[in-house]
Order: C-alpha cells, then sequence, then structure tokens
C-alpha cells in the first residue's frame, strides 16, 4: 500500500500469462480485480479529502476558503489525474503511477501541521488569559482579606476608645480609623487599576484572535468582503473591546457617487465590475487584521478602524479616496465613455459608552454631511 503512494512508479507486478502455467490461457480476473479495489481505495480518498476540506478553518498561513480551494484540486488529482494546484503544465487525465501522490501527501502533512501549531498557539493563549484572571482572583481575594483584617483591627481600637469613655482617645481613633480607610480605598483601585492593565494587555492579541471573523457564511458572494450580518456582529465585539482596552476607534462609511445613475446608463454588469474594483482598492488600502471592510448594501462600505484614532483615519480615508479617482476606466460596452468612479466618505469616532447604534449614527451624520457639501470628499465626526 505504501509504495502506491510513492512518487516513483511501482514495479510492475507478474502478469497473469507470466504465472500461469505453460500452455493455460492468461485470465482478466486479477487486473479486474486490482481495477475495482484500486477504484475503492480512490473513492475512500477521495471522500476523506472532501469531509476534511469541508471543515477547514482559518489558520496564520490560509484562510479557510484558500484551504478548501487547495484540497479541492489536490483530491481531483488524486481521483481522476487533473492538474496539481499551481501547475498549469501539467496534462490532464495522467494514469495512477504517474500522479504525485509524493507531493499529495506532503501538502496534506504541511496543511495538518500548519493546522497543530495555530490551535496550540491559540489554546495557549487561551490558558494564559484563563490564568491571568486566577491569579487576578487570587490577589484580590488575599489583599482584600488582609484589608478585612486590617480594618477590623481598626474597629476594634475604636470601640476599646468608645467603651473608655475617654474623649481624646476617641477622637484618636476615629481619626485613625479614617486615614486607615482612606488608604485602603486609594490601595484597592490602585490595585484594580494594575490588574486591569495586565489583563487588557494579555487579552489585546487574543481580542484579535477572537475578531477574526473570515468565514465562508459572512462573506459577500460578489466583492469578497465581509457581508452585512459580520459587520453586525463585528461592531459590537469592537465596542465591547474599546470598553474593555481603552484603544481608539474610528467607523467609516464609504458610499459610491451617483452609483445608480451608473447601473442606469451602462447596466448591472458594468456596476457590478466598479463594485470589484472598488471592493479590491479598498482591501490593498487596510491591511491590518484589526482592519475590518465589509459591504454594508448596495454600493455603500463600511471600515471599522480599531486602534486608530480620527486623525489617521481621516488620513486613510484621503488614501482610499485619491485610490478610487486613480482607477483605471472600467470596460463598457459599445465604446462609450466609460463613468469616473469617486467617493463619499463619513468617519465617526467611538467614544466610551456607545451603543453600536450611536456609533453608526455618527458615521452616517458625517457621511451625510459630505454628501451634502458636494460628494468626493471625507468628513469627520469627532466623538
Amino acid at each position: 500500500m505504501l509504495s502506491f503512494f510513492s512518487s516513483k512508479a511501482p514495479k510492475a507486478a507478474p502478469t497473469a500469462a507470466e504465472e500461469a502455467p505453460s500452455g493455460s490461457a492468461p485470465s482478466t480476473f486479477d487486473k479486474e480485480e486490482l481495477s475495482r479495489e484500486t477504484g475503492i481505495v480512490l473513492d475512500a480518498m477521495g471522500s476523506l479529502l472532501q469531509l476534511y476540506s469541508k471543515f477547514a478553518f482559518d489558520t496564520e498561513l490560509r484562510t479557510g476558503d484558500e484551504i478548501r480551494s487547495l484540497v479541492q484540486h489536490w483530491r481531483l488529482h488524486g481521483v481522476v489525474g487533473a492538474r496539481r494546484p499551481d501547475h498549469p503544465e501539467d496534462k490532464p487525465g495522467a494514469g495512477i503511477f504517474y500522479r504525485d501522490w509524493k507531493g499529495l501527501i506532503n501538502f496534506f502533512g504541511e496543511q495538518r501541521r500548519d493546522e497543530s501549531k495555530y490551535v496550540t498557539r491559540v489554546l495557549s493563549d487561551f490558558r494564559d488569559v484563563t490564568w491571568a484572571f486566577v491569579s487576578a482572583v487570587h490577589t484580590v481575594v488575599v489583599e482584600e482579606h488582609e484589608e478585612s483584617r486590617i480594618a477590623n483591627d481598626q474597629l476594634s481600637r475604636m470601640r476599646v476608645a468608645v467603651e473608655s469613655n475617654s474623649t481624646d482617645l476617641m477622637k484618636r481613633e476615629a481619626l485613625a480609623v479614617v486615614s486607615v480607610m482612606e488608604k485602603l480605598i486609594e490601595h484597592r483601585k490602585e490595585r484594580q487599576r494594575e490588574q486591569f492593565a495586565i489583563l487588557a494587555d494579555k487579552l489585546k492579541n487574543l481580542g484579535r484572535e477572537l475578531e477574526d471573523a473570515r468565514r465562508e457564511s459572512a462573506i459577500d458572494g460578489l466583492t469578497g468582503l465581509h457581508n452585512r450580518k459580520s459587520f453586525d456582529d463585528y461592531i459590537g465585539r469592537s465596542i465591547e473591546l474599546h470598553t474593555l482596552l481603552g484603544q481608539p476607534g474610528c467607523l467609516m462609511m464609504v458610499d459610491i457617487d451617483r452609483f445608480k445613475q451608473i447601473n442606469d446608463a451602462y447596466g448591472h454588469p458594468v456596476g457590478d465590475a466598479a463594485l470589484r474594483q472598488i471592493s479590491n482598492t479598498l482591501s490593498r488600502t487596510f491591511l491590518r487584521r484589526v482592519d475590518f471592510v465589509s459591504r454594508y448594501g448596495g454600493d455603500e462600505f463600511a471600515v471599522i478602524l480599531q486602534e486608530t484614532g480620527i486623525d489617521n483615519a481621516f488620513m486613510l480615508a484621503e488614501r482610499l479616496r485619491r485610490a478610487v479617482s486613480d482607477l483605471p476606466p472600467i470596460e463598457v460596452p459599445g465604446g462609450a465613455e466609460p463613468p469616473q468612479l469617486t467617493l463619499t466618505i463619513g468617519i465617526g469616532e467611538l467614544k466610551l459608552g456607545d451603543t453600536g447604534m450611536d456609533w453608526m449614527k455618527r458615521a452616517d451624520a458625517a457621511l451625510y454631511h459630505a454628501k451634502r457639501a458636494g460628494r468626493d470628499r471625507v468628513h469627520t465626526i469627532a466623538g
């Protein structure tokens, strides 16, 4: 069985005629049986690869969609002799002994190693965060126990002073109680700030992993960007991370100017081409893992920029607007004059206490202000 998957063709087995006694007719039974068993093996292998690709997930090196595509290409190569991935020079229909079994095994082994490393690292991050919480809770319990002991000792001293009927002693102990309580409260506040900073730092990288929402069901079919449902889920998580980590954030609403006129004048195929051009430009402009680009609906896009203040968001929006203005003309039928694509962009800064609706209203207000001012421009509203 191992020689079957070798990169070299195995030595040919003796034919029935060579094994048969002299003078007897060669039997075709062995060839038919071998062909049937080979077909069973190939079908089983194809089914296993199909099942593996079905549950592919994103890793640091490839998205789930990329993995599914590669596995499907290798499956077709192994089962029917189709071209290998990234080998356009291959001749389809290669015989079973000329297929790249070693390449298939190497790809599968490397993919499983990548997945193992990714899962191991993510689990390690989760363990680190879990132990950080355990450590923080332990510290709180221990320190609160010590604070309670100090407070109880001071209150006991106050009780003795009250029972002594000595006004001087009562005054002195009352002032001591106030002083101790003030120190304990201030110490608790400082401790909470330190613990919060430690947890926030540990959660920052893990939060970026949790933010990664690249899933097949969350992708818009035409543009390849995240769809509206993915945006609705992501904006809530962004606000939660902002509350936890205190990092700045901006929401950018992007509208294609006079897109309906483009569809009416040139037809929907030209409109779809315009959407794809702008989507590609958006993807090239916002490259960080914390940049979330989605098709909000129709001719409107939404970009969530974490760890980005209003000034930097404005700079990125201007870069996007200029890049779209410099796009090559779209090919239109009949040699007509191609449309000039421009964008109007509104940016709303996130502020503490915002809901998703609050943030959206601020970005929408900025977008409408830019439209009223003449389109093809950027307007911002600070939080």
